[in-house]
């Protein structure tokens, strides 16, 4: 009788494991399959930023193209997108471009969104220590480097 009693409960205690062992087999598929959504997720907001920075360009591309076109007086002068066109090819005020130069600790004259010759040295500076095409226009990577100055 008492083997008996012992084949059951070792019945009942290789069952239990194997129960066991199956619940945390399904909580370690269910802990990939997060990780792996997670990774998706991420992969899908770097994409749409990526998408926002490309809007970004032709939105400015179609600003620029639309201010060339655009007549200033009946003499047959046109406006251009003139010197800030030129430097800050992003939706970026040169006000901005100044905060963010300043708050880094490349420019020290006054915010007053004119685009002289210290603004020009300084995205030329910040973007030799950032590693970036030191060019001297503000375009995508260089305002993405400097939009944590405006924080």
């Amino acid at each position: 009788m008492v083997t008996r009693w012992l084949v059951v409960l070792s019945f009942v205690m290789l069952i239990s494991g194997c129960a066991t062992a199956n619940k945390q087999a399904t909580v370690d598929s269910l802990q990939m399959r997060v990780t792996e959504l997670e990774r998706a997720a991420e992969d899908k907001d770097d994409q749409i930023k990526s998408l926002n920075d490309e809007v970004r360009d032709l939105s400015y591309q179609l600003d620029r193209t639309r201010t060339r076109s655009v007549k200033v007086s009946d003499e047959g002068s046109s406006s251009s997108s003139g010197a800030t066109g030129d430097i800050i090819r992003v939706s970026a005020s040169t006000e901005q471009v100044q905060k963010a130069l300043k708050n880094a600790g490349y420019y020290q004259g006054a915010v007053d969104g004119k685009l002289g010759a210290k603004t020009k040295k300084a995205i030329s500076d910040f973007q030799k220590d950032h590693e970036l095409k030191a060019d001297g226009v503000v375009g995508r990577k260089t305002w993405a480097a400097m939009q944590s100055y405006l924080k």
